[in-house]
């Protein structure tokens, strides 16, 4: 019998009300129940504890003193019988890191529901599922990589069990209708469970996602040796996107329509980035999952807990998601190599790539990089875009002296998996393999903020580079025999009220005129300011010509001084130049 139990009972579904049941015979006089304010692999703190409604505590002589501490935990006084604590949790949060319920299903992360017991964290734990009684989840199931107790049925509501804390609040659920699809890898059952009703093709998604795994297991040889089941829980929306690893799971979002129709033959850019995300996910079962730097070793859920190594992790694992779509044969080698560009775009046109490096931009992730405004593009590098594109240039190098990128993170993975990754592991193991002068790259390119040497690199996997000016602010990619109009420098929002500034680049021309996001445009060179006209505008007015600009700043009728300038080289092209080592690396 578990040390500790929960109940959960779906009592008011239209209110998004979930009843926790905690149980446990205490140790001591005093425990402290305490709920994490985050949730591994999402590095931001959340205050899980704010969605309880209320809580009591009692045993079998009546109520006990709880006292709430601080923000996320509570001190209870009790004696020596068995204690029940009840609370309520108001669960509405569509993401992959919290809890939600309606009608349709209920995505559970126990990390944001099931309170800690103190000292009973190394214990064993157990979580009952209430069936609703509500009539419109009869058809309800349960996916979930919990080990289910021997009286509960597969995919039934019932008693799932773990070893400990840490296993419970890493084992998401995933509640409601939803279908169900199975292959195996190495003899390990994987599941594909797609929450809802959906119109698509169900035997094309499990095949794409068997062969990504089967790829990604390559990477590093073998499956984890405690890995026996694997479940990849999709969360079907209407609008969404995103992905959290666990150890045996991920739980995934998407749109209904990133999911591929059974009609439909060639492959769209929604399903490609949903194939992306699963593929992402799943590398992490080896890279984050298993292996992590050491210092989350354990993992402290009461506060933020700082690693420099977050663009070695989710950068690395951006690099092989993608790679394993073209190595899988799902996408051809040109499609990849667009991805690519997209990627160097992304990274070099924002004039963060010149003011963070990598690992202060991993270090400050919980104040940055997870709380992006609008100054995020020129202040904020990301981890996993840069971090992806150092672990292209690794490959590069690599490759150039017979190796790969694969066999090196293979061999990391095998040495560090037991401890952790220190913050000099990687470049111990680059000195390791007599490469010196690399490891004195790689130190420039992730502790400096300036642009990496990319062009200068690519060449060693059988690319060139070359940018071109942007014929539009979503021009990301490959070659365009579009007329290039002038750049303001800056993205825009449209709505009924018009086009404002969002996100302004510094040094751009919007930024010499003085506009500021949030400015709204109303004219500019005597002509009024649409979606539409913006474009003709600045593809007609003179280049090198300075032109009046109208603006509204809250309630202020301003003219501006608009600088008409040619955009600047920003959109990455990549042509092959020796095809034998693009094939090379790509099948290497």
């Amino acid at each position: 019998m578990s040390a500790v139990q929960y109940e959960i009972t779906f009592d008011d579904i239209s209110a998004h009300l979930l009843t926790l049941s905690l149980h446990f015979e205490p140790s001591s006089a005093m425990h402290q129940l305490t709920l994490p304010a985050w949730i591994p692999g999402s590095y931001l703190v959340r205050n899980f504890a704010r969605h309880i409604v209320n809580i009591n505590a009692y045993d079998a002589d009546g109520e006990l003193h709880l006292a709430q501490r601080d923000k996320q935990s509570w001190q209870l006084s009790c004696g020596q019988q068995p204690v029940t604590v009840t609370y309520q949790v108001y669960a509405n949060d569509l993401s992959v890191r919290a809890a939600y319920v309606d009608d349709e299903l209920a995505v559970l992360n126990p990390a944001c529901l099931c309170l800690n017991v103190s000292e009973m964290t190394a214990q064993p734990h157990s979580l009952t599922l209430h069936k609703p009684t509500d009539l419109r989840c009869a058809a309800w199931r349960v996916a979930t990589a919990m080990p289910k107790a021997t009286h509960t049925a597969p995919l039934d509501f019932g008693c799932y069990q773990a070893d400990n804390y840490d296993h419970l609040i890493d084992s998401p659920l995933l509640v409601g209708i939803f279908n169900v699809q199975q292959f195996n890898l190495d003899g390990v059952p994987h599941y594909v469970v797609v929450s809802g009703y959906n119109l698509y093709d169900e035997a094309r998604l499990t095949a794409d996602v068997a062969k990504l795994c089967q790829v990604q297991r390559d990477v590093f040889g073998e499956l984890p040796r405690d890995l026996d089941q694997y479940w990849f829980l999709l969360w079907v929306t209407e609008q969404g996107y995103g992905g959290l690893e666990h150890k045996f799971s991920t739980l995934l979002l998407c749109n209904r329509y990133d999911l591929p129709a059974v009609q439909q033959t060639e492959l769209t850019e929604a399903y490609q980035n949903l194939l992306g995300l699963f593929s992402h996910e799943y590398f992490h079962t080896w890279w984050v999952k298993r292996l992590k730097p050491q210092c989350f070793t354990p993992y402290v859920l009461d506060k933020e807990q700082y690693s420099r190594q977050l663009w070695l992790y989710e950068g690395f694992t951006s690099y092989f998601d993608d790679l394993a779509l073209v190595k899988s044969g799902i996408i051809e080698q040109s499609r990849y190599l667009t991805v690519l560009e997209k990627l160097i775009t992304r990274v070099s046109r924002n004039p963060s790539d010149s003011q963070q490096s990598l690992t202060d931009s991993s270090f400050t992730a919980w104040t940055k990089f997870y709380l992006q405004d609008e100054n995020a593009v020129n202040s904020v590098v990301s981890y996993y875009a840069k971090g992806a594109l150092v672990a292209l240039l690794l490959e590069a190098e690599l490759q150039s002296k017979g190796l790969n990128l694969a066999a090196f993170c293979r061999q990391l993975y095998q040495q560090h998996v037991a401890t952790g990754t220190s913050d000099n592991a990687i470049f111990e193991q680059l000195i390791a393999w007599q490469l010196p002068e690399l490891a004195a790259q790689l130190t420039s390119w992730i502790n400096e903020a300036k642009p990496l040497p990319l062009a200068a690199t690519l060449g060693k996997l059988g690319l060139t580079l070359t940018q071109r000016a942007p014929s539009s602010f979503s021009d990301l990619a490959g070659e365009s025999s579009k007329v290039v109009p002038a750049s303001l420098g800056c993205s825009l929002k449209t709505t009924a009220q018009g086009v404002f500034i969002q996100q302004l680049y510094r040094g751009s021309a919007a930024h010499q005129a003085g506009l500021m996001s949030g400015d709204q445009l109303v004219a500019l060179g005597g002509y009024k300011i649409s979606e539409t006209s913006l474009t003709e505008l600045m593809l007609r007015l003179p280049l090198g010509s300075v032109q009046p600009l109208f603006i509204f700043r809250k309630d202020r009728l301003l003219e501006l001084a608009l600088p008409i300038q040619q955009a600047a080289p920003g959109v990455a092209m990549l042509n092959v130049a020796n095809e034998v080592t693009v094939k090379h690396w790509l099948s290497s």
